[in-house]
C-alpha cells in the first residue's frame, strides 16, 4: 500500500486532470514544433534511439557521439565535463572519457536527457532561464544524492536522477515559448504543463516512470521509505525553499582540501556540476569542514549546544 505526504508543492492535480480545449491541444502542437525545431541536438532526434539499442556496438555509439561534437560541439565537450567531474571523478587523476565511456557510466536515459535539457538550456541565457535551467539541476542532484544515502540500486538511482532534472519540463518549455514570443497565459501554463512533458517523455522515447515522476503533487511514500518519485518531490521542495530564501542554491558541505583528506564531496560534485552547466552563480557551497580536516589544521571543531 502507498500512502502519501504533503510538502511545500503546488496541487496542479484538478488542472492536469481537466481536459484541454481545442485551442490549448493546438498550442501544444505549436510549443513542440517551436522547440525541437529550435534546439539544436547535432542529430536527428531518432539517432537518439541508438542509445536503447542493448546490441549497438562501441563503434555506432561512438559515431553518434563523433556527430554531436561535430554540430554542436559545446554540447558535446559539456556532456564530457560533466561525465569527467562527477560520474568519473572519484580519483584525482583519471582519463576524459569518450562518449562511449559516458553512455556506458551514465546510462542511455540520463545522456538522452541531458542531450535535450542542454539544448533547451542553450535557448535563453537570461537571468530566468538561468534560474531555471539551476532549479532544475539542483532538483536532479539532489534527488540522486538522497537515494544513495538512501542505498538504493544505480538503476533507481539513474531514475531518480533523471526523473528531478525533467521535472518541471513542461512549465520550463513552456515559459521557454513564451519568452521566444509564443502568447501563453500563467493559467495555460498550469493546464498544459502536464499533458505537454509527457508529449515529450514519449517524443524522446524515455522511460515511462518518468511520466509520474513529473505529475506527482505531494511526498508519496511506500510502507517504510518514500518511492522514486517522492524522493523527488522532496528534493524539489529543499530546492525551491533554497531558491526562496537565497535565490540560489545553498548548502553546506566539506571540500576537498590540499593535504588529500577529502578529495571529493556533495559540495564539490555540486559546485563542478553547476559550473559545467554555466550556472555556477546560482550555487554558493559554505564550507563545512569534517573533523579529520579540523584535526590537520590544529583546530577543534565547536562543541554542539545543549
Amino acid at each position: 500500500m502507498t500512502h502519501a505526504g504533503t510538502v511545500n508543492t503546488q496541487n496542479n492535480d484538478a488542472a492536469a486532470s481537466q481536459a484541454l480545449s481545442a485551442e490549448e491541444l493546438v498550442l501544444m502542437e505549436k510549443v513542440q514544433e517551436r522547440i525541437f525545431s529550435s534546439i539544436n541536438l547535432g542529430v536527428d532526434i531518432a539517432e537518439l534511439n541508438i542509445l536503447d539499442d542493448v546490441n549497438a556496438s562501441k563503434r555506432k555509439i561512438q559515431e553518434l557521439g563523433s556527430k554531436i561534437a561535430v554540430n554542436n560541439t559545446e554540447l558535446s565537450v559539456t556532456i564530457l565535463e560533466i561525465a569527467h567531474s562527477i560520474y568519473f571523478g572519484h580519483s584525482l587523476q583519471g582519463d576524459v572519457p569518450d562518449f562511449f565511456d559516458a553512455v556506458i557510466r551514465m546510462g542511455a536515459d540520463r545522456v538522452k536527457i541531458l542531450i535535450f535539457s542542454l539544448t533547451l538550456f542553450a535557448l535563453g541565457k537570461g537571468p530566468e532561464a538561468q534560474m531555471r535551467a539551476a532549479k532544475s539541476a539542483s532538483i536532479s542532484i539532489l534527488g540522486r544524492m538522497i537515494a544513495e544515502q538512501m542505498g538504493l540500486r544505480d538503476e533507481l538511482v539513474r531514475r531518480v536522477e533523471t526523473g528531478g532534472l525533467l521535472s518541471k519540463l513542461g512549465s520550463n518549455i513552456l515559459l521557454k515559448a513564451r519568452e521566444m514570443g509564443v502568447p501563453i497565459s500563467d493559467e495555460t501554463i498550469t493546464r498544459c504543463e502536464m499533458p505537454l512533458a509527457t508529449a515529450i517523455l514519449e517524443r524522446l522515447g524515455l522511460d515511462p516512470f518518468l511520466k509520474k515522476a513529473i505529475d506527482l503533487s505531494s511526498a508519496e511514500f511506500d510502507e517504510d521509505s518514500f518511492t522514486l518519485a517522492g524522493i523527488i518531490k522532496l528534493a524539489e521542495a529543499l530546492t525551491e525553499d533554497s531558491f526562496r530564501k537565497y535565490g540560489k542554491l545553498v548548502m553546506k558541505s566539506p571540500l576537498p582540501d590540499s593535504n588529500n583528506i577529502v578529495i571529493r564531496s556533495p559540495g564539490s560534485d555540486i559546485k563542478k556540476l553547476f559550473i559545467a552547466l554555466g550556472i555556477e552563480n546560482f550555487v554558493e557551497i559554505r564550507e563545512q569542514p569534517t573533523q579529520r580536516q579540523l584535526e590537520a589544521a590544529g583546530k577543534k571543531k565547536p562543541a554542539l549546544r545543549k
